[in-house]
């Protein structure tokens, strides 16, 4: 099966998967309440030294954050010009802190009632942590895996980067500010997203994310 194929496949299921949890979240199912509360007694544990540590992973995983990482990384693509992975990284960004803003307000989910280790605003679904953290992330692994030879590099910044999205996601549980089933659903959106906009890009050429490959292979 092509890639092409098996892309279009994943979004589509990663799609039909968020609309589910979305409206099951919406409609107060009892499957996530039950996996909500399950998560959340095995989590919500603190000690000073995990405090410390995760409120610090947290403010990495900001919207904020995740922008200003965005432009520097936009910058440096640019200025080794990878205009598209630029772009590529730049359109992911944007979209999902649209979507996730339009939906949050559209399911305006209350915040947990219990006490909260860092101050927060806002609507609970979907987690803009998590989107955030997962949008910023995954698509510099995918970049690396293209602009980068070393098969140890890229495996480190694969672990690296799926640690940082993960632990980002878990310290909003962990502080109390988010629902499991919202970070789930932030995940969710934010995959679908990345998902669509690289098969979008990749239709063009498979090695799109590597300006510099498709100068070389023009003139040859």
């Amino acid at each position: 099966m092509k890639l092409s194929k098996v892309l279009y496949y994943l979004h589509s299921l990663l799609l039909v998967v968020f609309v589910i949890w979305t409206i099951s979240v919406a409609n107060h199912a009892t499957f996530i309440s039950q996996f909500d509360n399950y998560w959340i007694s095995a989590i919500y544990h603190h000690s000073n030294a995990s405090l410390f540590t995760l409120t610090t992973f947290t403010e990495i995983g900001g919207t904020v954050s995740t922008i200003i990482i965005t432009i520097v990384m936009v910058i440096l693509l640019c200025y080794f010009k990878y205009y598209y992975s630029a772009m590529f990284l730049a359109f992911t960004k944007i979209a999902v802190v649209i979507v996730n803003t339009i939906i949050k307000y559209w399911i305006r989910r209350p915040r947990p009632s219990h006490h909260h280790y860092v101050l927060e605003s806002g609507f609970s679904y979907p987690s803009g942590h998590s989107s955030s953290a997962l949008s910023l992330y995954v698509p510099l692994l995918i970049i690396s895996i293209y602009i980068f030879r070393k098969i140890s590099l890229k495996i480190l910044i694969g672990i690296a980067t799926s640690l940082l999205f993960i632990i980002i996601g878990y310290s909003r549980v962990f502080l109390g500010v988010h629902y499991p089933s919202d970070i789930i659903g932030g995940y969710l959106l934010a995959a679908t997203v990345v998902s669509i906009i690289y098969t979008l890009f990749r239709s063009k050429d498979p090695v799109i994310f590597n300006l510099k490959g498709i100068k070389d292979k023009s003139n040859n």
